[in-house]
């Protein structure tokens, strides 16, 4: 069975991975499941704290940068504020002294930024490798009442969205792919979209609600996109959902390199985005914390199926987990 670039499907996750996790112990609150973004351990001194772990692969630029945040981001959508951070950094045999300075320059800065400790890590040139790679670790001490987990989403509850759709999408495309846009897109906007590394953080909001009890679920989309982070919290709920193309807020950057490359920015990886599930009394309290937040859709009972409204009034039914365009486009243009 051949695999397709990007994160295992669902089905090898379940069948394969989450059938063998070791030990099955009682200070594991939360587990590795399908939608979850971090787990949750409970100290001997009955502290919790949220892990998280993710790699960056499909990025070509500010890898360091991005390692932080992404890891970041997940123990924060769960109620955590990240305070130790660990990487692994691999090298192709081809790196150089300035690319090891510039990748951990980058994750200092990034935890700076957060109040996060790097505390460990390990290093190395590795054969068989053409870019560099970094898996980052993230562990917080939870700060909301209570894990706030993807699963916990709720029949009727609003789905709501904190700044635009493609961000982390939008600035490694004008990245990586500078020399195919440089003809379809103009050089101010890519210059603009560049800095869209600057917005991969959602920690600050997702503390916000996470310190106030406002949210019964939240997400950071990754891989997939916004609409591929509503999905996995549908699954992970067991719930459906209705989306609405027009309520999505979309960077005109984004739609404009977007349009170039025909890809479809729902689809394209979202760090950088915040995705909540909220009861529907709890909006306005939600808009006081965050005024610029969005109602994109609501979830459903499961029956109803999942449905993306198109801005042309036309129904797409999702059913299937979302493939990321940012994998299509690699493979694509063969950029990996």
């Amino acid at each position: 069975m051949r695999l397709k670039l990007g994160k295992l499907e669902r089905k090898l996750l379940e069948e394969i991975i989450f059938k063998k996790l070791g030990e099955k112990r009682r200070d594991v609150i939360v587990k590795p499941r399908f939608g979850e973004d971090a787990s949750v351990i409970k100290t001997w001194s009955g502290d919790m704290v949220v892990a998280a772990m993710d790699p960056i692969t499909g990025s070509g630029s500010m890898l360091g940068w991005l390692a932080v945040n992404v890891n970041a981001n997940d123990v924060a959508v769960m109620g955590g504020e990240p305070r130790w951070f660990s990487t692994t950094l691999l090298l192709p045999e081809n790196a150089e002294v300035e690319e090891i300075k510039r990748i951990t320059s980058e994750i200092h800065l990034a935890a700076k930024k957060l109040g996060v400790a790097v505390i460990t890590g390990h290093s190395e040139i590795t054969p068989g490798i053409m870019n560099p790679i970094i898996v980052g670790h993230m562990l917080g001490k939870l700060v909301s009442k209570k894990p706030i987990r993807s699963s916990d989403a709720r029949a009727g509850d609003l789905i709501i969205m904190v700044k635009t759709a493609g961000i982390e999408g939008t600035a490694i495309l004008s990245t990586d792919f500078a020399e195919i846009l440089k003809d379809k897109v103009s050089e101010k906007i890519l210059e603009r979209a560049k800095r869209f590394y600057r917005r991969i953080s959602v920690v600050e909001d997702a503390l916000k609600l996470a310190k106030r009890n406002i949210c019964r679920s939240m997400h950071d989309p990754t891989e997939g996109g916004v609409l591929g982070g509503v999905y996995e919290v549908a699954e992970a709920s067991k719930l459906s959902f209705i989306l609405y193309e027009n309520k999505i807020p979309i960077a005109a950057e984004t739609r404009i390199i977007c349009n170039a490359l025909n890809c479809d920015p729902l689809r394209l990886i979202a760090s950088g985005a915040l995705i909540a599930s909220i009861p529907e009394e709890n909006l306005k309290k939600a808009k006081r914390i965050i005024p610029s937040l969005r109602v994109i859709g609501r979830f459903r009972h499961r029956r109803m199926g999942n449905v993306l409204v198109r801005s042309d009034g036309s129904e797409e039914k999702i059913k299937d987990e979302i493939r990321d365009e940012l994998w299509r486009l690699i493979e694509e243009f063969k950029l990996r």
